[in-house]
């Protein structure tokens, strides 16, 4: 979805709570999920979850914080 289709379809940038993602992460292009979600969400305080059966590998960065959580 372009930037474009996002505002139209979803709102203005900065504009959401929370994006929510259950059990489709890993079917992303995730560079250009993140640009999306980076400019949708309300700041600072904007909300992005995602949960699924298994433990995401996303990269080193994520993946710290992630388990800092999870355990």
């Amino acid at each position: 979805m372009s930037m474009s289709e996002l505002e139209a379809k979803i709102g203005a940038e900065s504009s959401v709570d929370l994006v929510k993602v259950a059990q489709a992460l890993h079917w992303f292009d995730h560079d250009a999920f993140d640009n999306q979600v980076k400019w949708i969400l309300k700041k600072p305080h904007g909300v992005f979850a995602a949960w699924c059966y298994t433990n995401l590998k996303i990269d080193d960065e994520f993946d710290h914080v992630f388990h800092k959580f999870y355990a």
